[in-house]
């Protein structure tokens, strides 16, 4: 079977199932812009999308949009023309401006409000954002070794990339692909140690600027990271939370690694608790900072202690004990569970 068949469709069915509007562009180059959503190869977000959803998820109490055509073009360009100095700083201000500190405009013409703000995801109201996901997603990269960057899936949220998925096939000829996996991923962006320490670039690091999750799978494994993630540090999803997500039928007919992993993780629902809940920015001892996304085991546990929390009567029912092993995260799973 070929990687296609084997390991990034059944990836595109899933997703379909799970409720993602998916464009599949087959195995073949790619040639036009416009099967992605795109005017142009250069762009590493759909720009239509994101500026027909900032104004759909933006309404009064009484449900009208508000944000005119110019204040949405107006905070898309300020989002894309920040200057940056690194990718983690780039990736870090995005994430505050999805989760808690949204951009402004200057004033909502239908209540008077004076610097409003404007939510790029709408976290309680699901029906609302837009979820899309464009396989063999190619990025023009002019004036870099390479021509272009084409990941085998993006995974976009009202037409931000915040998800990347590179797909590898296990056969005789690669020794260790969910290795190669990563290593396009670094490719990617621009974090490939030994043209990076050379100052050369061949990527395209933007597309990570709203990068919450990265996949790397040969469907017989699968693994997750954060954009700062060693490949030491990527994580096989084990076990799939809440409890009505484990009902589901595979593509191929067996829930592989890749399987659990996708429904575990990509679900809409589960994806934007992901992002708003189970994501910090960890300090390392030596200094500097790491981004941090929960592991299954944090995700289960601060979900279901939340849960004891509000839905028990009685002081016994809102107690109980979470049992860790060693090195298994307790710090960051109280941090998860207290935000």
């Amino acid at each position: 079977m070929s990687e296609y068949s084997f390991v990034e469709r059944p990836f595109l069915q899933q997703l379909l199932s799970l409720g993602w509007h998916v464009i599949d562009q087959g195995e073949a180059p790619v040639h036009y812009p416009e099967a992605s959503m795109r005017s142009t190869f250069r762009d590493w977000i759909i720009r239509d999308e994101v500026l027909r959803q900032i104004q759909k998820i933006n309404l009064t109490e009484d449900g009208f949009e508000w944000v005119s055509d110019k204040q949405a073009q107006d905070v898309l360009g300020e989002l894309l023309n920040l200057p940056f100095t690194s990718l983690l700083e780039a990736n870090k201000h995005i994430f505050h401006k999805l989760v808690d500190d949204y951009p402004k405009t200057d004033r909502n013409e239908l209540t008077g409000e004076e610097y409003p703000n404007i939510k790029l995801i709408d976290f309680d109201h699901l029906e609302r954002n837009s979820f899309i996901a464009i396989n063999q997603f190619r990025i023009d990269t002019p004036g870099m070794l390479k021509g272009s960057v084409r990941p085998d899936i993006v995974l976009f949220v009202n037409g931000f990339p915040v998800v990347v998925v590179e797909c590898k096939d296990a056969n005789e000829f690669t020794s260790n692909p969910l290795h190669e996996a990563y290593i396009q991923i670094q490719r990617y962006s621009n974090q490939r140690e030994d043209t990076h320490e050379a100052g050369l670039r061949e990527g395209e690091e933007r597309l990570f600027h709203w990068n919450q999750i990265n996949i790397i799978t040969t469907g017989e494994e699968a693994k997750l990271g954060t954009i700062t993630s060693t490949e030491k540090y990527y994580y096989h999803w084990k076990d799939i939370f809440p409890e009505k997500f484990k009902t589901y039928d595979p593509p191929l007919g067996t829930a592989r690694p890749q399987e659990n992993l996708i429904q575990g993780v990509l679900s809409p629902e589960i994806l934007l608790d992901l992002i708003r809940h189970f994501v910090l920015f960890a300090p390392l001892p030596e200094g500097g900072e790491v981004k941090v996304i929960a592991r299954y085991q944090q995700y289960r546990a601060g979900g279901k202690i939340v849960d004891r929390l509000l839905t028990g009567k009685t002081p016994l029912e809102r107690s109980g004990v979470v049992w860790h092993t060693q090195g298994s995260g307790k710090s960051f799973s109280m941090v998860f569970y207290v935000g």
